[in-house]
């Protein structure tokens, strides 16, 4: 079992009663704001919902303990404990600043706790139907790119609320994703969820036998100018159709890698650039 997964059972567990599913996010996302510690800073990400910060990640977690035993739902709105018992323990040091967490606030009336969230951090209440206490930025117009690697769904897709993107386009030839949130059908509902536009251009990407055997940058380099001399002589119209998303609102071409050496989506933001007149930006 993850740590971060522990430490949501050590919540329940310091609670000592059926928590409230908001009311445990919002601990979360205290527990992660508060700590310094290395083990909290790979914790779960958060993004600006409905409700403040929150956790998809979290969410689908929570799900997954709930099918092993370790949580149960109580009512239609709060989690407890279940009957399965942890194997290893956590680190004593972590479950105190958990249980440090939940002594602080368990006393404290939701909308209570929902207000020292807000007020503390206004940046994440830009998409609330309870209360805003910031403008969600637009971004300039500009090719945008970025890479998931090494980062969860939440913490991707607020990098994108953040900067103000309003459009997500997907280069990939093949969306699916063994990381939760970056399979095509999942990340669609959760861009749109968070009033962002999700596009996939599967035309656009490199076939997945052909990005076997990279070891080395000449050998990215090879992969590229075969991209460049192919599919982006050929993919024209679509080429311009990711030019007028561009022109329209702030949009972000989207594949895996985090360095955009390292991946096509930098060649075709050249072509995009070429034809919108706009600077790229990797958003890294």
């Amino acid at each position: 079992m993850l740590t971060r997964q522990k430490l949501m059972l050590a919540m329940l567990a310091a609670a000592g009663r059926p928590v409230n599913r908001m009311e445990l996010t919002k601990w979360a996302f205290l527990l992660r704001q508060s700590s310094e510690d290395a083990a909290t800073a790979s914790f779960y990400d958060f993004v600006p919902y409905h409700y403040g910060p929150f956790s998809f990640s979290l969410y689908q977690e929570i799900g997954k303990l709930q099918e092993q035993g370790y949580v149960q739902e109580q009512g239609d709105s709060h989690w407890k404990l279940g009957n399965v018992a942890v194997s290893t323990p956590l680190d004593h040091q972590l479950k105190f600043q958990a249980e440090r967490v939940v002594r602080t606030h368990r006393d404290m009336s939701l909308e209570k706790l929902l207000d020292n969230v807000y007020n503390q951090y206004p940046a994440f209440t830009v998409n609330s139907r309870r209360q805003k206490l910031a403008v969600r930025k637009t971004a300039p117009l500009a090719v945008y790119t970025s890479g998931y690697e090494g980062l969860s769904v939440d913490a991707f897709l607020n990098r994108l609320v953040t900067t103000g993107i309003k459009h997500l386009v997907d280069v990939r030839r093949n969306p699916v994703a063994r990381r939760y949130g970056f399979h095509k059908s999942t990340l669609k509902r959760l861009c749109e969820s968070l009033e962002i536009r999700y596009t996939h251009v599967p035309e656009l990407g490199i076939e997945s036998e052909k990005r076997q055997e990279l070891n080395t940058q000449a050998d990215y380099d090879s992969l590229f100018r075969d991209y460049t001399t192919t599919t982006l002589s050929r993919e024209l119209d679509s080429i311009a159709r990711v030019a007028t998303f561009v022109r329209e609102a702030p949009s972000v071409l989207v594949c895996m890698e985090c360095q955009p050496c390292c991946c096509h989506r930098s060649h075709l933001a050249k072509q995009v650039a070429e034809l919108t007149g706009l600077m790229i930006n990797h958003l890294v």
